[in-house]
């Protein structure tokens, strides 16, 4: 049994047991120890809710862990830097005092070229990098990056707001959602009309289509474009790929917006803060501790039921894992709505990236920019022209690994 009972593994369970009873049931019971059950759990215990965690790894974080992954080496083994963690969320779990540290990227981004040019982004140098390839282009790029900046602001102001609740509830439930949505409207409705025609733009049209209207460049479009398909399985061509360039801009880091940095001791740092910032606060997590089974009595979760047979109960189940395996694997037929059921049947959750970790004898050494330095702390980008992307046999890749379903769950 580990020293502290909190960590405890489902086979020490005796004083779960008595947590769990009729007299003394949980209020909250969190399957997956992620980052967001885990901020989940340390928010519940903050206003007083007593709660249990179970994780089915003998490691909590989910995908913000720090693992070694070859001997000797350690990585973050998945998310790999810093920035879209919410600023609220540091400060009211108060992770900085239970060990988060983030440090900022010198550089963001570093695209070596086969002609022996480079460009980097990031530490104030992106104006200067951009204007050895093309005068026009750095005089254009302030305003870009204003613009970004601007419709950042509109979409971070939403970032706290209650998610609308969609269930049924009669109107004077939707009262309240019908109010929240009025104030969205109003403010959205304040901004000048080529403004919210741009954020309309951002959310359908391609990532290249929005640099082409400020970039001639392909270098530069290339170091942007990135920003619009990192973790995305498309092609900077692809509708919708937009988004992402102003997704990369509305996080922060440390206090600077846009900025982006590296935890120390890896993204598993976060959320071992998270854990310790949530055991403190009262919550209990069980690692090593699979669900077999939510519990449903009457249309309602109860609880749930550990592979080890072990029964725990609570006044709410919440689920931070992929809604597949909730209502696939872990709830019975029976108890999932039918609509439910029919949804989650085409509900498509594969990757939309290929992650390899590599254990290096050395540090690359690259011809644009030899001998090491903060450029080999940055993103590096492998991409030597825009137009490398609508060749016909990436284009035909893509579109072949959309219709084998190649990244399908």
């Amino acid at each position: 049994m580990a020293a502290n009972a909190q960590w405890s593994g489902c086979a020490s369970s005796a004083i779960y047991k008595r947590m769990s009873t009729a007299s003394e049931p949980l209020d909250a019971l969190i399957i997956g120890a992620g980052h967001n059950g885990l901020v989940c759990a340390a928010y519940l215990a903050k206003a007083g809710k007593r709660v249990l965690v179970l994780e089915a790894r003998d490691v909590v974080g989910g995908a913000a862990v720090t693992e070694e992954f070859h001997p000797g080496f350690r990585n973050s083994v998945a998310a790999y830097t810093v920035s879209l963690l919410q600023p609220k969320v540091i400060a009211d779990l108060d992770l900085e005092r239970h060990g988060l540290r983030v440090v900022a990227r010198r550089i963001n981004n570093f695209l070596p070229l086969p002609t022996g040019e480079y460009l980097l982004a990031g530490a104030g140098r992106t104006a200067v990098e951009v204007g050895k390839f093309s005068a026009r282009d750095a005089a254009a790029l302030p305003a870009y990056e204003a613009r970004l900046e601007q419709l950042a602001d509109v979409l971070r102001a939403l970032a706290l707001q209650p998610p609308p609740d969609v269930s049924d509830g009669g109107w004077l439930r939707a009262l309240p959602q019908l109010w929240r949505a009025g104030k969205l409207g109003l403010q959205l409705q304040e901004l000048p009309l080529a403004l919210r025609q741009e954020l309309l733009d951002l959310f359908t049209i391609s990532a290249a289509e929005y640099l082409d209207r400020w970039f001639e460049s392909a270098p530069i479009k290339a170091l942007f474009g990135f920003d619009g398909i990192v973790g995305n399985y498309a092609s900077p061509y692809t509708p919708g790929t937009a988004y992402v360039l102003l997704h990369h801009v509305f996080g922060q880091s440390n206090g600077v917006k846009g900025a982006w940095g590296h935890a120390i001791g890896g993204m598993g740092a976060i959320t071992q803060a998270m854990a310790a910032s949530a055991r403190d606060s009262g919550v209990t997590i069980r690692t090593g501790c699979a669900v077999e089974r939510v519990l449903v009595e009457q249309g309602r979760a109860v609880g749930v039921i550990t592979v080890q047979g072990e029964t725990l109960r609570a006044r709410a189940v919440v689920a931070n894992v992929n809604p597949k395996l909730l209502y696939q694997r872990l709830m019975q037929p029976d108890d999932v709505p039918a609509a439910t059921r029919e949804h989650m049947a085409h509900y498509r959750c594969g990757s939309g990236t290929f992650r390899m970790n590599v254990a290096l004898s050395r540090l690359p050494d690259f011809t644009a920019l030899p001998g090491t330095g903060d450029h080999l702390t940055a993103g590096i980008i492998l991409a030597p022209s825009w137009i490398t992307w609508i060749v016909p046999g990436r284009t035909r890749a893509l579109r072949d690994g959309h219709a084998n379903r190649w990244s399908s769950c």
